[in-house]
């Protein structure tokens, strides 16, 4: 794990060589991670409907209604603007860079910028629903976090395989030793689908957790279909990061 985060910091340091910038990214990363996990906050709102529909009057289930679809609007509006307004960051970010690239260096420079602002964005959704999900319950928040620990761990090591075989693939271009393209891409699609599968196994461990605590009665319904709809956010999560770790260890090898 601790690989991931060396490399993923020394790629925001030389990337984005100036403070101005480098507060701009964390801003976008922030944005687009409560963007994101405001969904959570549209899930909650729409089981409170749901489950009190027949208690509710006309008059307020009307304003729940039409606040659940202007927050869901607003939510997917902003994160149109942000994937957007990045672009033009990352293009000032490397015009105010003292390092001059060219070539096809440039163009992996800018793969590696989004995939280094998609991986810190969805990292960062993972900490706030780990927030989430302890304010809702705590036992199970804390145990989601053991969890997740354990999955980065994984990925850092996959992470790390990933790196050692690009820089073997970037090493045999230069000696003009091609390499075959089913075993360059297939090795990263390997790695990338192989942490898709742990934490495919950990959402299985995780549901199980849930079950468990709704059936005790440590979780209300309402709160564990919420939280149900969390885990299946979080798994998307991690599977975006599994292949994006890959796509990364790619992309920067190639623009070293």
């Amino acid at each position: 794990m601790l690989v991931v985060i060396r490399e993923l910091y020394a790629a925001f340091t030389q990337l984005f060589t100036t403070t101005r910038y480098r507060l701009i990214l964390v801003g976008l990363v922030l944005i687009a991670a409560m963007i994101s996990v405001s969904e959570l906050a549209v899930a909650k709102l729409f089981t409170k409907i749901i489950l009190n529909e027949e208690k509710m009057s006309q008059t307020k289930f009307i304003i729940f209604i039409v606040g659940f679809f202007l927050f869901f609007g607003i939510t997917r509006g902003g994160h149109f603007l942000q994937r957007i307004y990045r672009v033009r960051v990352f293009e000032n970010a490397f015009k105010a860079s003292n390092s001059e690239v060219v070539g096809a260096k440039e163009n992996w420079r800018w793969s590696l910028a989004f995939e280094l602002t998609n991986l810190l964005s969805t990292c960062t959704q993972l900490g706030v629903i780990f927030l989430f999900f302890t304010y809702l319950n705590w036992k199970f928040g804390l145990l989601n976090l053991l969890v997740v620990l354990g999955i980065f761990q994984i990925y850092g090591r996959l992470f790390q395989h990933q790196i050692e075989a690009q820089r073997g693939f970037v090493i045999a271009r230069k000696n003009k030793n091609p390499v075959a393209n089913a075993v360059r891409i297939g090795t990263r699609i390997k790695s990338g689908e192989t942490g898709i599968l742990i934490s495919g196994i950990a959402m299985i461990v995780l549901l199980g957790l849930l079950i468990y605590f709704s059936y005790t009665g440590g979780i209300s319904k309402p709160n564990t279909i919420v939280l149900f709809f969390g885990l299946r956010m979080q798994n998307s999560n991690f599977s975006n990061i599994s292949t994006g770790l890959m796509r990364f260890a790619r992309a920067l090898t190639h623009s070293e």
